[in-house]
């Protein structure tokens, strides 16, 4: 669970925070969640968050997220909370995890996938290479505080992210951090 009673105290007597954990699929958000549930957070996925505030419905073989539904969701726990989802950016929020990869890697994980045809591979490639959460973060939360972890090749430090969590710290916001944000197009 917490390494330490003394962070245990610090985390059970802050403001509950909602943390959105976002990032193209593939790249890791699942995994980070899990790992922080194990910590002793709440996480919920997105579409469990959808479904509270009828965000969620059944389009041919998917399920369809209507985000701008999303704005209605509340979490009502007196714990911070992480939403794990590649949507959950459009959640209210105080601050966001974003996990990034490079788009060769994606590539190759989202090909081991079940269910991930060439064209929905694509579209996710797609959308690491030209960093679109990072369009929807300066449009929907520009003063949220935020971190940027790229998962290519490591691991995930649980640390750094608890301290983020709990701490508030590194605290940069999305307007301030975007021109530092992994590019995967510059040289």
């Amino acid at each position: 669970m917490f390494n330490s009673s003394l962070r245990l105290v610090a985390f059970m007597s802050m403001q509950p925070r909602v943390i959105a954990l976002t990032g193209s699929p593939g790249t890791g958000k699942t995994t980070l969640a899990l790992r922080l549930q194990k910590e002793g957070l709440s996480v919920i996925k997105l579409e469990e968050a959808a479904e509270s505030v009828d965000a969620l419905s059944q389009f041919e073989d998917s399920r369809e997220v209507d985000i701008s539904k999303l704005g209605e969701w509340e979490w009502e726990g007196d714990s911070h909370c992480v939403i794990d989802g590649h949507l959950s950016h459009h959640c209210p929020i105080d601050a966001v995890i974003v996990l990034r990869c490079n788009p060769i890697e994606l590539r190759r994980r989202l090909e081991q996938r079940t269910g991930y045809g060439p064209e929905k591979i694509e579209s996710n490639v797609e959308w690491e290479l030209i960093s679109g959460v990072w369009a929807d973060l300066i449009s929907v939360h520009p003063r949220v505080d935020v971190i940027e972890i790229d998962t290519t090749e490591q691991d995930v430090s649980i640390g750094s992210v608890l301290d983020f969590i709990l701490n508030g710290k590194p605290s940069t916001s999305v307007e301030e951090y975007i021109s530092d944000s992994i590019d995967w197009i510059a040289p």
